[in-house]
This record gives structure tokens, sequence and C-alpha cells, in this order.
């Protein structure tokens, strides 16, 4: 799976978790301890009232293999049903977009935009099926909570390791750290097979603000050449 699709799916793996608020996360307490069926309960409840969602993100690339790290920071915007805007700031201005039906990548560097249809775009489910509305983490991930020395010196923290269920092109774990305090997720993390790992952070949410459609269409400027969609064999 090339890196810009592990991103995606990592953003609507972090959105999701972000707009199911596991802000909620004061009921769960009050139940005995945030436990898992408790948190993905809100979770999902919470996911399904959101239309959309906006926030700042940064990111952290790591390459096992070669040691190499490439850090990015950017915007990111999400509507339901199928839109999203993925724009990178640094370290090279970057725009994936797609308003449910294809997905333009742009590239202002190189001067060029390709265009696919969503389905083609992605190797994985999981990005359209958190993208379409679906807000059941246990229909495509086996969810536990993991404990080691540092969720037990800090309370207000807790980590969700998430495995698919089926295999997934590219996606091996993923992992969410949640703030019990603020009730927002900190930090996820994504491992493929090769053990490489994708990190990315939201901050700065805004959830439920009335994004415009606008925001997920994109009009190539002049002068950039547009790569359309491959035909179909």
């Amino acid at each position: 799976m090339r890196t810009w699709r592990k991103v995606l799916v990592l953003a609507c793996g972090l959105a999701a978790a972000q707009v199911g608020g596991l802000a909620a996360m004061s009921g769960a307490r009050a139940a005995g301890g945030a436990g898992v069926d408790a948190v993905l309960e809100r979770l999902r409840a919470t996911c399904a009232a959101t239309q959309d969602l906006s926030a700042q993100f940064t990111q952290t690339v790591t390459n096992r293999s070669l040691g190499a790290v490439r850090e990015g920071s950017g915007q990111f915007q999400l509507k339901r049903p199928g839109k999203m805007r993925w724009e990178y700031e640094k370290p090279e201005p970057r725009l994936f977009v797609t308003d449910g039906t294809r997905l333009w990548d742009y590239s202002p560097v190189d001067k060029q935009v390709r265009i696919q249809e969503v389905a083609q775009a992605f190797a994985s489910r999981l990005p359209l099926a958190f993208l379409a509305g679906d807000c059941q983490v246990r229909r495509e991930f086996t969810v536990s909570i993991v404990e080691n020395a540092a969720t037990r010196s800090q309370p207000n923290l807790k980590i969700l390791d998430l495995t698919p269920r089926q295999p997934e092109a590219g996606v091996a774990r993923m992992l969410l750290e949640v703030d019990l305090k603020s009730g927002l997720v900190d930090r996820a993390t994504l491992f493929d097979a090769a053990g490489n790992t994708t990190v990315i952070a939201l901050s700065q949410v805004k959830r439920n603000s009335g994004l415009e459609d606008q925001a997920f269409q994109f009009t190539p400027p002049a002068g950039v050449m547009v790569i359309p969609p491959p035909k179909a064999p």
C-alpha cells in the first residue's frame, strides 16, 4: 500500500475515535473503569451523530528497514457521506480530496493532479466504511486495551489496540492513545506487516461545524497536468 493510502486509512481510524468522543469517558469510569465495551459503545453513539470534522494534524512515518523518518503536518476535514480533504502544508504542499466518488491527488510541486475512482483508489475497505458512516469498530477490528508501565503510571492514559479481523493491505495493527481527562485521542499509530509505522495526531478538533460541500471539490489550476482515472479493463 502506498504511504498516502496508509495515511488515509489511519486518518479515518483516528477521526472515528476522535468524533466518537471517547470524550464521554466519564460515563465509562463511573461504570467501574474505562472498559473496552463501554468505550466502544460511546464511540459508536457519538460517531453516528457526527456529520463533519475538521482538525490540524501532524504525521511521522518511519521506515524500519531504512531507519528513515519523514514528518509532515497540515489540515484535515471530513464530511459524511464520503467526503474527505487531507491537505499537507509541510514538508511540501500536497492535497488529497474526495467528494465520495472521485479522489484527486494534487501536487503543486509537480504541477500535476491524478484522478481516481474512490473504489479503485483504496485497496483497503476501512476508509470507505468509516466515510460511509459505519461506526461499528468491532465489525472490522478485534479490540483490546493495552496495559504497560506507561499506562500504569498515568491513570488518565488508555491505549486501544485494534487488529483487522480480515487481512488488510498495509494494515497489521492500529493503536489509539486516549487521554481520559480530556476525553480525546492524543495519537494513533498504524503498523504494516513489515513493522513500518505511521503516526498521526490531531489537534484543534472541531465537530459538526457545518463544513460546506465546496471544500471537497477540486478544479485543477491552469497549467497543471491532469492524469485521468485508468480505463477499466
